[in-house]
């Protein structure tokens, strides 16, 4: 087996951190020796006053309560992610409607113009033949126009 130095170095820090960890969860005494001067240690002393200092406090919150509201968070902010992507689909939609409807509109208005200024208007049948609009055929297409700026023309 061959040790590297980066292997090494992270077992080092390993025995470190856990030599940091046991002094931090150790008991911890002071007291005022014969001198006047305040000790600290981990044993208390063989006679005397001491007082026993506390640890490290527990944290404020509880950790699985603050997962839990953290996991909460997420969640309303997932949705509310969610929300915002389909209000935009929504109103991309809407603008996509409105155009379509614009330029129905505009064409709606570009055939009733051609219907009552043109004379004489040529259509082109199924079989690809040429004839005039009747006066019938004129009508009825003056009242689909109307009816098209109605509809998309609001």
């Amino acid at each position: 087996m061959r040790i590297t130095l980066t292997s090494l170095l992270s077992l080092f820090c390993l025995i470190g951190s856990m030599a940091m960890a046991e002094i931090a969860l150790a008991k911890t005494y002071k007291w005022v020796d014969e001198s006047g001067v305040t000790q600290y240690s981990s044993t208390p002393p063989p006679t005397g006053d001491f007082k026993e200092l506390k640890g490290p406090s527990k944290p404020a919150v509880d950790p699985e309560k603050a997962q839990g509201e953290m996991d909460q968070r997420l969640e309303a902010f997932d949705k509310r992610k969610q929300d915002a992507e389909k209000a935009k689909k929504e109103s991309e939609a809407a603008a996509a409607k409105t155009a379509e409807y614009k330029q129905n509109c505009a064409l709606a208005k570009k055939n009733l113009n051609l219907l009552q200024t043109k004379a004489r208007i040529k259509i082109k049948d199924k079989d690809g033949k040429i004839h005039y609009q009747t006066d019938d055929e004129r009508t009825a297409n003056i009242k689909r126009a109307k009816e098209a700026i109605k509809s998309f023309c609001k």
